[in-house]
């Protein structure tokens, strides 16, 4: 599935950042490292040939400011199966919860 949503769409202004991420599924089992392509405050888009099913929801941590892990809920919101030429496989998901000190230092990233 593309990318449902254009930026007219978005509730937050994306940005092109890679950043890693590491995930665990819903009961906190294992854990899988994804890069991301871009990164809001609402979510992000995580780059990957391994894809969860739409509405899996997901564990995330992620290193923003010096080192700052930022630790959110996310849902899979759309997925990304047969990429167009200069697109990646992967899926975008929707932060969902995440502590307010987080929620802060991850605006505040995205500012500079």
């Amino acid at each position: 599935m593309r990318d449902p949503m254009t930026a007219d769409q978005r509730r937050f202004e994306r940005k092109s950042l890679s950043v890693q991420f590491h995930a665990r599924d819903a009961q906190g089992v294992g854990q899988l490292v994804f890069e991301s392509a871009d990164l809001s405050a609402g979510g992000t888009f995580l780059k990957s040939d391994l894809l969860f099913e739409m509405g899996e929801v997901l564990s995330l941590e992620f290193p923003v400011l010096e080192g700052r892990v930022i630790r959110a809920q996310a849902r899979v919101a759309w997925v990304r199966r047969f990429p167009q030429p200069r697109e990646a496989a992967g899926m975008g998901v929707e932060f969902t919860s995440m502590p307010e000190a987080d929620r802060e230092a991850l605006e505040q990233y995205l500012r500079r």
